[in-house]
């Protein structure tokens, strides 16, 4: 799967952005342009963290063995299904979902407790 370009993140967060006052376009494609150039995840979550005016950075834990029991890293939108950008560190992929869903979707694969 792609990473998430400008349109699906104006499809998922366009009337956030509205709402928060944010220029629709300019935003979601500064948000797409960072998830396809830059090679640190982390960076990208902050800055989707600040432009969506997020909780903070969290963390999916499992038995599955990647970088220290961390299967995913998300931006915590305060709510379980609240649509959010969700990094995968096994594939090193990033997706726009809701938390919830992914982890239902990826819970026996990883052995997310």
């Amino acid at each position: 799967m792609p990473a998430p370009h400008k349109k699906t993140i104006i499809e998922w967060f366009g009337r956030y952005f509205e709402h928060e006052g944010l220029p629709v376009e300019s935003t979601a494609a500064e948000l797409a342009k960072k998830i396809k150039e830059t090679r640190d995840p982390d960076k990208v979550l902050d800055f989707a963290n600040g432009v969506l005016h997020g909780h903070g950075i969290e963390s999916i834990r499992g038995e599955y063995h990647v970088d220290n029991y961390i299967v995913a890293l998300y931006v915590n939108m305060g709510d379980t299904y609240a649509a959010t950008l969700l990094f995968e560190t096994d594939t090193r992929r990033f997706l726009v979902t809701t938390w919830g869903d992914w982890v239902e979707r990826h819970q026996k694969k990883y052995g997310i407790i």
